[in-house]
């Protein structure tokens, strides 16, 4: 035994390995967005008085998105820290020549033996990338030179993912990135997200008015059900103007339109619970709408909870909801003082995604070990899809604006309220004057 300890003993060495061997891992990420079936920026919006432009494409199309990239880049391994390899370009990026990108449609009730059409995805510099306004945010990994794979908008069929009732939706997209120095294929495949329609609100006419000042009555957002949807997020911004004291008693002694000097521009973000889908139907892009609905109080008193309270006799800050106007009687929308203050964001992501998301979110039980979700075969990373629809300035009339200003959940946030003075003018009052 002795004999045994002394031979074990000096046979073991000191050094502590503490990394495998290398491999070539390929990363991969894709996540498609097929926009949505909305004109969501409005290019239909009633003129308003003072005008304001808020069609920011310059038509009345579907915002359907035209635009999908790959993300390709490579695992690295080392023996020093992990952030000396970072700024190493060639640590995290292959050498583009030595790789073949390309996508493929898949119909996944086919059977029979044709191969389908190989599109091959275009290299994407970061000097063309910054002509596109993507920009890589800056931080522990190297800036220079990297790049994405685009799906070519000229190609027939893969234009975008979905344009109304294409067939393309009922077909799978799959990746593939064959490394030539290697001879190995990373690929995946996804289903897509049939682009969002809404049923209510609408960007334009009666239904883009958020009635927020009726007391009975909910407000309710109705989704046509997008083939391929599994999760629903949807989120209300409200955009409001902020001026100091200072400002705002200058801007009154010289006579100038409130606001004008020391203003700046704010939002706060009211997020509902996720809509999780378990209805084959909906699933399928039919049956009843998806809905969330919600009470004017609902709403204030999220603001209350957000924003920072005033005295109202001597506040700090004065405060007005965005894109203020005086609205003649317009299809079926009745003369009256608007606020065009609210965005609506809706994202629907697919199995695939909603399953990469509730693996990563937070974990607060005892068990803090998750599963790692990784659908790219012969490699690491993610592909998947969702449709977001973001759309833009819709209304709140003056009752709800009434509500803003007086109410009695938010009268302490200090914000203004307006009054007719002419045909089409308002004046802008704050305090005790709104409640005569």
């Amino acid at each position: 035994m002795f004999i045994f300890f002394i031979t074990i003993f000096l046979s073991c060495e000191n050094e502590l390995r503490i990394n495998d061997s290398w491999e070539d891992v390929p990363v991969v990420y894709a996540i498609m967005n097929s926009g949505t079936q909305e004109d969501a920026d409005g290019s239909g919006f009633e003129p308003p008085n003072p005008f304001i432009e808020f069609n920011y494409d310059g038509d009345s199309d579907p915002d359907l998105n035209y635009t999908h990239f790959v993300r390709v880049q490579k695992s690295f391994l080392g023996s020093e820290s992990a952030y000396n390899y970072t700024e190493i370009h060639d640590s995290i990026y292959y050498n583009p020549n030595n790789l073949v990108v390309w996508m493929e449609l898949v119909d996944p009730n086919y059977t029979g033996d044709v191969q389908p059409a190989k599109i091959p995805l275009e290299l994407v510099s970061s000097s063309e990338l910054g002509s596109l306004n993507i920009e890589k945010d800056e931080g522990l990994f190297a800036l220079g030179d990297h790049y994405l794979y685009l799906l070519p908008n000229t190609t027939p069929n893969a234009t975008d993912l979905c344009q109304g009732d294409c067939d393309n939706i009922y077909k799978n997209y799959k990746v593939f990135v064959f490394n030539q120095l290697t001879g190995d294929t990373a690929y995946a495949e996804t289903n897509i997200v049939e682009p969002i329609d809404m049923w209510r609100p609408r960007s334009t006419g009666v239904q883009s008015i958020l009635r927020l000042g009726l007391e009975n009555t909910p407000v309710t957002i109705e989704i046509e059900p997008s083939r391929n949807a599994k999760m629903y997020s949807i989120s209300l911004r409200f955009n409001y103007l902020e001026q100091s004291r200072d400002s705002f008693l200058f801007d009154v002694e010289n006579n100038n339109p409130l606001p004008t000097s020391g203003v700046s521009q704010k939002h706060v973000d009211w997020t509902f619970s996720d809509v999780i889908i378990t209805d084959s139907n909906q699933l399928n892009g039919s049956g009843n709408f998806i809905k969330k609905s919600f009470y004017g109080a609902e709403f204030f008193t999220f603001l209350k909870s957000n924003i920072e309270e005033q005295d109202n006799s001597i506040p700090d800050y004065y405060r007005y909801p965005i894109n203020t106007f005086f609205q003649n009687n317009n299809n079926g929308v009745a003369t009256g003082i608007y606020h065009r203050c609210i965005d609506l964001n809706i994202t629907a992501v697919n199995s695939e995604l909603y399953t990469y998301l509730i693996a990563n979110s937070p974990n607060y039980g005892l068990n803090q070990e998750r599963p790692e979700y990784n659908n790219i075969e012969n490699g690491i990373g993610h592909m998947s899809a969702r449709s977001v629809l973001n759309m833009s300035n819709l209304r709140i009339n003056q009752e709800a604006g009434d509500s803003l200003s007086f109410g009695e959940i938010t009268r302490s946030l200090n914000f203004a309220c307006y009054n007719l003075s002419g045909s089409a003018n308002y004046e802008i009052n704050f305090g005790f004057y709104c409640e005569d």
